[in-house]
């Protein structure tokens, strides 16, 4: 069995980024080859869109379970992986976690054929850390050589680490025991370093490390660094609620998150000298005026 898993509990915002990416998956798969599962604290509102459907389940969890998973930090990427804990041992089968900040681009299906035969997923390698942006150089710096324990292995920190982005998880149920040994990881890292970014890097090492590591980018579109397009899509799925699905989709891809991404990160690219004289000159990157 195939599962694409959503992680979509509190703000409506990201119910609105999540039914987006949904129904991007469901346009750009015909056939869906996996069953959808949704893990909110708001399943009615992703009926009032998607109506019943068998391909699309929402796992039953207790108030006290999510919290547990928040754990006593309260870290994001705890409940992601409480999340997926909770996946493996309940749907057994090849699992692949997204973001709700995605947008599907071609069909998954050649994904869950490669994770059923061993492959593990992330969205995109990002580069080595040693030469990659101002944050991963300096994280770079701070971890050189250094060893960490994650479970029986130990991992090290070279000069050709590399850096995936964890907006896509993609692994077989029958390792999920290796999810506590990215828990182990990102700790000590967080511990040597407290940087957001050690989560993606714990998971890339440990999940790489005994298994071929591959890209989900040509599939997926993970515009992590709109946040402030939630508030816009938010909106979308409100003005147009009760619309056919179609139509939701349609109002929502008029958006063009994807030109955006690439024009945000065009500019966070640029050398710091060039970023600080276009702000100067108040041009600056900015969110541009999104109509709904």
């Amino acid at each position: 069995m195939n599962y694409l898993i959503y992680l979509a509990h509190g703000p409506a915002e990201l119910r609105s980024e999540a039914l987006y990416s949904i129904l991007s998956y469901f346009e750009v798969a015909p056939v869906p080859p996996a069953t959808v599962l949704i893990y909110t604290d708001a399943p009615d509102a992703f009926r009032a869109v998607l109506g019943e459907r068998a391909d699309v389940l929402y796992p039953n969890v207790t108030a006290a379970e999510w919290q547990t998973w928040r754990g006593e930090s309260n870290m994001v990427y705890l409940l992601k992986i409480g999340v997926l804990e909770h996946a493996a041992a309940h749907y057994p089968g090849n699992l692949l976690f997204v973001d709700t900040d995605t947008i599907w681009q071609r069909d998954p299906t050649p994904i869950f054929e490669q994770i059923a035969q061993g492959v593990r997923f992330m969205h995109v390698n990002e580069g080595i850390l040693r030469t990659g942006n101002t944050l991963s150089r300096k994280v770079y710096r701070h971890l050189q050589g250094r060893e960490f324990q994650a479970g029986a292995a130990r991992v090290s920190i070279t000069p050709d680490t590399p850096l995936y982005n964890s907006g896509v998880i993609g692994f077989q149920s029958k390792d999920a025991a290796l999810l506590r040994d990215v828990m182990q990881l990102a700790d000590q890292l967080y511990a040597a370093y407290h940087k957001h970014m050690m989560e993606q890097l714990a998971t890339g090492l440990r999940l790489g490390l005994d298994s071929p590591l591959r890209e989900a980018a040509p599939y997926v579109l993970h515009y992590w660094n709109l946040k402030a397009a939630r508030p816009v899509l938010a909106r979308v799925f409100e003005k147009y609620q009760g619309q056919p699905t179609t139509e939701l989709l349609a109002r929502a891809h008029q958006l063009n998150l994807p030109v955006i991404h690439e024009a945000e990160l065009a500019y966070r690219t640029l050398p710091s000298w060039r970023r600080t004289l276009l702000k100067l000159l108040g041009k600056r990157w900015r969110m541009p005026e999104l109509a709904v």
